[in-house]
Order: structure tokens, then C-alpha cells, then sequence
């Protein structure tokens, strides 16, 4: 009985199991980097909207919000930090700390070959305005 080609369908199956981790491994990377260009995003958002002080407040009152500006400062510098054309952003505010929330989407590469879906990720960061 002849042994030629016996280890050939485990070198196979070890190189295909090799492949699906690899290709797991690059998923798992791609969705870190989402999520922390979503951080970055948010962070960027609300320290931008944090410096967005009432005029009185800028010039020795104390430290308040203009609201709708603050707001609209936020939103705008959340969605220009490094741009992704599927970014959401939504800041709030309570006068005192500002607040944005990112979402990117994520569309996996090897699992998105077997049906898994575009999956969301949302981040969210808060700033509260400082003199000094």
C-alpha cells in the first residue's frame, strides 16, 4: 500500500484554516480601525464645540455654552475629521457640556462573503468648555 500524496489533503485543510483565520484576523483589524476613526471623529466634535463659549462668557463671565453654535460647530467638525462618506453625527448639549455622537458603518471583507451584514458603530464623546 502506497503512502504518496497521504499528508496532501491535510496540507489542505491546514492552509484553508490558515486563510479563514487570516482573513478573520483582517476583519477584527478593519472593524479596530473603524471604531477608533469614530473615536477620533467624536473627540475631535466635541472638543471643537467645547470652544464654542457665549460672548460674555469669553471675555471673563462664566464658562456656558452658546448652545445652537456649540451645536453646529460639533456636528461639523465630527463629520470633516478625517470624512467618511457613511458617517452620522449628533451632538447635544445641556449649556454646561457638549456631547457628539458618531456612528461609521462597517462592512466586513471575509465575513461579508458569507452574508454577514454592514454593522454599526457608534462612539460617543463629551467636552466640557475650560478658560485658560
Amino acid at each position: 500500500m502506497s503512502e504518496r500524496g497521504s499528508m496532501l489533503p491535510y496540507l489542505g485543510a491546514l492552509i484553508l484554516i490558515g486563510l479563514i483565520v487570516l482573513g478573520l484576523a483582517l476583519d477584527v483589524a478593519l472593524l479596530a480601525a473603524t471604531y477608533r476613526e469614530a473615536s477620533f471623529a467624536a473627540d475631535a466634535g466635541a472638543e471643537a464645540g467645547a470652544a464654542r463659549l457665549e460672548t460674555e462668557a469669553a471675555y471673563g463671565g462664566s464658562t456656558r455654552l452658546d448652545r445652537r453654535l456649540a451645536i453646529d460647530t460639533a456636528r461639523a467638525a465630527a463629520l470633516a475629521a478625517r470624512p467618511r462618506s457613511n458617517r452620522t453625527a449628533v451632538a447635544t448639549t445641556d449649556g454646561a457640556s457638549i456631547c457628539v455622537e458618531v456612528t461609521d458603518h462597517f462592512q466586513p471583507r471575509i465575513l461579508g462573503s458569507v452574508g454577514v451584514g454592514t454593522e454599526g458603530v457608534t462612539v460617543r464623546a463629551c467636552a466640557v468648555p475650560r478658560k485658560g
